[in-house]
């Protein structure tokens, strides 16, 4: 990544990003703004990066201007600032549309994105609307990028960045639930992730044979993975969880 990066904002979602950026060997490029007392400063010195003097500070140095904020302070905080032409600034505020950001950040380019915090990991399937070659350089060296081709699919694609928190709290659940079963802690916590982590790499791995398909055939008939969903899906949970992802879209979405 050969240009600067400014990250306005001190918050988690920066730490992750700092992080990612401090793996890749390119934090010495990255600055961060001091949002928080003594936050930027901190997060600075860990990850390699540097902090700024100000928001503006931060934005007269960088190419690449990542909006890490709370969605209620993205417009308020770019409207104080003087970005150029010629600059990107990609927002990672959830339900702030290009519409609304475009004006705020004038003359510089406004880009939506959706990172998650395996940032840090540098593994985010990262989310981009429109795509911008600085905004995929930048965010590839923190994992996949994926570029919509339009805001409604990007606002419909971001509810998958709930979903990957829901996805802690059945791993929570079913950890607790099996150590209740008397299974060691030590035990329970790594067998439930590395199931997790090893249905998403049959997934991967078998990119062209639809999911469902490899469901039928882990639930032959008899078997405990069939009965089990088969409960499930009297419980009516997979249904619950459809409507979750409508709820997160219709506000993502202003409905």
């Amino acid at each position: 990544m050969s240009g600067r990066i400014g990250v306005l904002g001190a918050g988690h979602l920066a730490g992750y990003l700092l992080e990612g950026f401090h793996r890749r060997g390119a934090g010495g490029r990255v600055r961060v703004s001091d949002c928080a007392a003594g936050r930027a400063g901190q997060l600075a010195a860990r990850w390699g990066a540097q902090a700024a003097e100000s928001n503006q500070n931060l934005v007269d140095a960088a190419d690449l201007v990542i909006l890490a904020v709370r969605p209620a302070d993205a417009l308020p905080a770019c409207r104080e600032l003087a970005f150029r032409a010629g600059q990107v600034v990609a927002s990672a505020a959830a339900g702030v549309t290009l519409a609304q950001l475009g004006p705020a950040v004038a003359p510089a380019r406004a880009v939506r994105v959706m990172p998650i915090s395996s940032a840090a990991l540098n593994g985010s399937p990262t989310l981009v609307y429109p795509g911008h070659p600085a905004v995929a350089e930048g965010f590839a060296l923190l994992g996949q990028v994926h570029v919509l081709a339009d805001e409604a699919g990007f606002t419909a694609a971001s509810v998958i960045a709930a979903f990957y928190g829901w996805v802690y709290a059945l791993a929570d659940e079913t950890v607790a639930w099996t150590g209740r079963q008397g299974v060691p802690p030590e035990i329970a916590r790594p067998l439930v992730l590395e199931t997790l982590r090893s249905a998403a790499d049959m997934g991967l791995a078998k990119a062209g044979e639809p999911l469902g398909e490899m469901l039928e055939r882990l639930a032959t008939p008899g078997g405990i993975t069939g009965f089990g969903l088969a409960e499930i899906r009297r419980r009516g949970g997979l249904e619950a969880w459809t409507l979750a992802l409508e709820a997160v879209l219709g506000r993502l979405a202003g409905r």
